[in-house]
């Protein structure tokens, strides 16, 4: 948090791109530092997952939806900002509700001067700190989803990362902050745009002592189980040391307690969701087609690439990683990229906040997807040798 607070709280504004696997806590993080920092901060948040992002109309509602807010909020501080310092005439300054007509479909053109009206009525950044006024920080969470724009309406695509780029970079309007659980996502992103105007930032889980002090002095009095306290070492077998999957494995525990019945791993939910992914993957690779329709791409590997491939990972399991470059010496680089497109692996590219790994070596590395993944690639090898 104090590191994010120091980048925000840089003189110039910066494209921020968090990654990390699923339910790390990004969006979380990141909220929780711009609103609990004594109001320095104002969000303006863009969540993808509330709908498409694939047409003008609806990439003009989602960003007119949370401007507008942030401009009415700071209409008459913005008014005399403008009036006073750049000598505008505006007699009706209604902002953004002025170019909004609800009742006609919007163009690419319409999210255009959408944009450049934002930036226009945006002052920089050196304004909001002179007026001590939270300043505005633009955070679009799953932003892998501005792909769905490629295919579409690249020009579009292109008009909207090259705005971040403006605001942020050139006119100092705002930071962007941009949340992904996508491996490929900021690979993808730099295609458009040139490294030099992205900062990466890989956002893994909990070292063991901060899950341990969670574990104890949050997650047991939380659901009442102080049975389990002083057994986490053995309980992070099968978790790991992400918040989400601790209180989840909690929460079945206490269930299955109130019932009466043993709570074992193979009844723990994520360790059966990803026992069966495995196992599609080994047996049914090509039922991916059919399940991921959002994927360009069938899958490529073959059941003896994905044993190399957990083999690889259960033997690592004490340093928590493999290296890219070693697996795709393995199987090649388009089965491993196929693997990774899939969610079988996670791909680490830089080690900026990698804290749940200790000494974390310069290099891309690859994890399973959760530690219960791992468990679950145990039980598989060991059920093929069986068959044996």
């Amino acid at each position: 948090m104090a590191n994010f607070k120091n980048a925000f709280n840089a003189k110039q504004p910066d494209i921020h791109v968090v990654i990390g696997p699923p339910s790390t806590g990004k969006t979380a993080l990141i909220r929780q530092v711009v609103q609990s920092s004594k109001c320095l901060f104002k969000p303006i948040f863009i969540n993808l997952r509330n709908g498409q992002f694939d047409t003008p109309q609806r990439v003009y509602d989602s960003i007119y939806s949370q401007f507008n807010p942030f401009f009415n909020k700071y209409k008459s501080l913005l008014k005399n900002n403008f009036v006073e310092k750049l000598s505008l005439k505006y007699t009706d300054f209604n902002l953004l509700n002025r170019f909004n007509n609800r009742y006609r479909e919007k163009t690419s053109d319409d999210v255009r001067i959408l944009l450049e009206k934002i930036s226009d009525y945006l002052p920089n950044w050196s304004f909001w700190h002179n007026y001590q006024i939270p300043l505005p920080i633009l955070i679009i969470d799953e932003a892998n989803l501005l792909n769905q724009l490629e295919h579409k309406d690249k020009s579009l695509l292109k008009l909207i990362l090259n705005w971040f780029v403006l605001n942020s970079k050139e006119r100092e309007r705002f930071h962007v902050v941009l949340t992904s659980s996508d491996s490929f996502f900021f690979t993808w992103l730099t295609e458009f745009l040139s490294t030099l105007h992205v900062k990466p930032y890989i956002i893994g889980d909990l070292t063991n002592q901060e899950a341990e002090e969670y574990f104890e002095k949050h997650a047991l009095p939380q659901y009442g189980c102080k049975e389990l306290s002083g057994k986490f070492n053995q309980i992070r077998k099968i978790t790991g040391t992400r918040i989400l999957i601790i209180d989840k494995y909690i929460n079945e525990y206490k269930i299955y307690r109130n019932d009466g019945i043993k709570f074992e791993a193979n009844r723990f939910s994520v360790y059966e969701s990803e026992y069966n992914k495995l196992n599609s993957g080994l047996y049914y690779p090509n039922s991916y087609n059919f399940r991921f329709l959002d994927k360009l791409n069938p899958p490529l590997w073959n059941d003896v690439d994905l044993i190399k491939v957990m083999n690889a990972i259960v033997k690592a399991e004490n340093q928590g990683y493999i290296f890219e470059n070693d697996l795709i010496k393995e199987i090649g680089a388009e089965k491993v990229y196929s693997l990774i497109d899939y969610n079988f692996l996670h791909r680490r590219l830089t080690i900026r906040f990698t804290y749940d790994i200790i000494d974390p070596p310069n290099k891309i590395i690859l994890t399973a997807m959760n530690q219960p993944s791992v468990c679950a690639m145990k039980q598989i090898l060991s059920e093929i040798v069986e068959k044996k």
